[in-house]
């Protein structure tokens, strides 16, 4: 028991240095006025999901640090907002493993929306003052849409990369 808890605190620190970095030093990025794509930023964070809530939610903050330090405010908020989707997310994982193409895609899928439907929300909460319709459909469009899709592709590639090194 004692072994799996420094286990733990081991790869919290390591995924969440990884998460910290990434923003601060990942050359591919889009930024758009609604929105900011960050090449692989949640693959830290999808492979700690696989690992136990803890740690999930450890490399979580770690990358909404990263975040807070190397981009405007409104965008670590919409990073601290992945706190929603990784605790249920892990959770589910603990009860549920991904064994199949299908359980692996609809996992994905449903992580995508609440991820999305998050980063939205809080987007919206924040600039609720200054919204316009157009503002709203834009907001929906890139922070909907595009998150969905970043976070769908981040998410294959954190399975593919944590299927790779799994030792269990």
């Amino acid at each position: 028991m004692k072994n799996k808890k420094i286990q733990n605190i081991a790869l919290s620190g390591l995924l969440s240095a990884i998460a910290i970095l990434i923003p601060l030093i990942m050359p591919f990025k889009i930024i758009l006025p609604a929105s900011t794509y960050t090449f692989a930023s949640h693959v830290p964070i999808f492979i700690a999901m696989f690992i136990n809530p803890s740690v999930a939610i450890m490399v979580t903050l770690g990358s909404a640090l990263g975040f807070f330090i190397s981009f405007p405010f409104i965008v670590a908020l919409r990073a601290l907002s992945h706190l929603s989707f990784v605790i249920i997310g892990s959770l589910y994982l603990q009860k549920h493993p991904l064994n199949t193409l299908k359980s692996s895609l609809l996992f994905n899928i449903v992580i995508g929306i609440i991820h999305a439907l998050a980063e939205f929300l809080m987007v919206v909460f924040i600039m609720r003052e200054t919204l316009t319709n157009q503002i709203l459909a834009q907001y929906f469009l890139f922070l909907g849409i595009g998150t969905f899709v970043h976070s769908f592709i981040d998410f294959t590639l954190s399975l593919s990369i944590f299927k790779a090194i799994d030792q269990n």
